[in-house]
């Protein structure tokens, strides 16, 4: 063990002697940390662009959004992707899966702080450096991006984590690591001038079509050993991938403060139910509306949330046939299970999502024969019905329960006025038949 005395001097020693030995390499933009084996030249008429739009926080939803967009986009005849950026930040997990998105991106990708006012804060910071060329728009800011730890004990494990991370992607792109440092260790902002003066961005343009103009000539890295140069072009053709229904859902409950929401209503849903057993309409809420705000906080993942779903759409539609809710539960639990069946087939490292398709095909096999069950279930009731007698005879009585003999078979009978007392081997009159159950009423003497 080093004393003070000792430590310092030691440690300027060691660093000499690595001098000696080791050359040190200064981050130059001018010499990209990847070269590219292939150099692909794009001269053509109309060069389509793939226009997609990060606005909000940061989440799960997030990335899944662009990991559909970027699976949907990837064998068309593209030439770029341009991502617009307006955020205030978000979780660092789906800040690094958009990240590594970008390295495995086939198309260059464009990262654009736009349009006038807006802001790439705290992780979004990251997914402006990430693209491949990045720009922002006049009156716009980048920056602060000190993580925000609830642990005191974990912040400094954090920063150092996210540091590390930093400079992989700075040699990547060529980026100034130490003014991107300032942003993380000290919550620095910076302006759209002052980003490109200290090399965080690659220029400054006021609307779409001046970046491309500004690239013209010069030679874009990927990630995938590939350069890109655009050469010349006449037109640009702007292909605006708008987020579907259940994308525009997700994006909607990621929100925090939806989020937070969707928690609390569901332990108030979990806890009526707990209340009031059987109720069930609490139940089914509260285990949705769970699942949604644990999703939209990151808590779990869209995979799991998918399996969750899935297993919950069918006992939804078990229940259906118990309770008969007039196909209130069976349409619940059809929703839930094309919503699980999306989430849970999410790309990952392991399979790939499946074609919506299928999807569509089997929630409406489902529908079929889910369909057909209900309607044989009714069928039978119906053929029942059709078989019982005007009268029957009382053969027990278990608490406030009857059981009436009618032509030898055995049903339940409910009085039709609660207040009404029958006894043991007394004829009653069948009023009417709910749910398989008989409602009775005495028989008028006149009668």
């Amino acid at each position: 063990m080093l004393n003070c005395n000792l430590r310092i001097p030691t440690l300027f020693i060691l660093f000499i002697l690595s001098l000696s030995f080791c050359k040190i390499t200064p981050i130059n933009p001018s010499q990209p940390n990847i070269l590219p084996s292939i150099t692909k030249k794009i001269d053509k008429k109309v060069i389509k662009v793939i226009v997609l739009e990060i606005s909000g926080p940061i989440t799960p939803a997030t990335t899944w959004y662009l990991n559909n967009k970027f699976e949907k986009c990837k064998n068309k005849d593209i030439d770029f992707y341009l991502i617009t950026i307006d955020s205030e930040g978000g979780l660092l997990s789906s800040m690094t899966e958009i990240i590594k998105l970008f390295y495995n991106s086939n198309h260059p990708i464009i990262t654009y702080v736009y349009p006038k006012g807006s802001r790439a804060a705290s992780a979004a910071m990251f997914i402006l450096i990430g693209g491949h060329v990045a720009v922002m728009s006049e009156s716009t800011n980048t920056g602060a991006s000190t993580p925000l730890v609830q642990d005191p004990t974990l912040q400094n494990k954090v920063i150092q984590d996210l540091l590390a991370f930093t400079r992989n992607l700075c040699q990547r792109r060529n980026k100034n690591y130490e003014a991107i440092k300032e942003t993380i260790t000290n919550s620095v902002s910076y302006t759209e001038k002052e980003a490109l003066t200290k090399n965080i961005i690659d220029f400054i343009a006021k609307d779409p079509n001046e970046i491309f103009e500004k690239i013209k000539n010069k030679q874009i890295n990927l990630d995938t050993q590939v350069a890109i140069k655009l050469v010349n072009f006449e037109r640009i053709e702007y292909i605006k991938e708008s987020t579907n229904m259940i994308e525009k859902f997700f994006l909607f409950i990621s929100n925090p403060s939806i989020a937070y929401f969707l928690l609390t209503i569901g332990f108030w849903a979990i806890i009526i139910e707990l209340n009031n057993p059987g109720l069930l309409v609490p139940l089914i809420v509260g285990i949705i509306c769970l699942s949604l705000g644990l999703f939209g906080l990151g808590i779990i993942s869209a995979n799991i949330l998918g399996i969750i779903l899935v297993i919950f759409s069918f006992i939804v539609m078990l229940l259906e046939l118990k309770f008969q809710s007039h196909g209130i539960l069976f349409i619940v639990g059809l929703i839930t299970f094309l919503l699980g069946s999306v989430m849970l087939f999410k790309k990952t490292d392991i399979y790939y999502p499946l074609p919506i398709g299928i999807i569509t095909i089997t929630t409406l096999m489902i529908l079929l024969i889910f369909g057909y069950i209900i309607y044989s279930v009714f069928s039978v009731k119906k053929v029942q019905i059709n078989f019982v007698s005007d009268t029957g005879k009382v053969v027990d009585i278990k608490g406030n329960s009857l059981f009436i003999n009618v032509d030898g078979v055995l049903w339940e009978g409910i009085p039709i006025n609660p207040n009404t007392t029958f006894e043991i081997n007394e004829e009653v009159k069948i009023k009417k038949i709910e749910d398989l159950r008989l409602i009775i009423d005495k028989i008028d003497k006149k009668e």
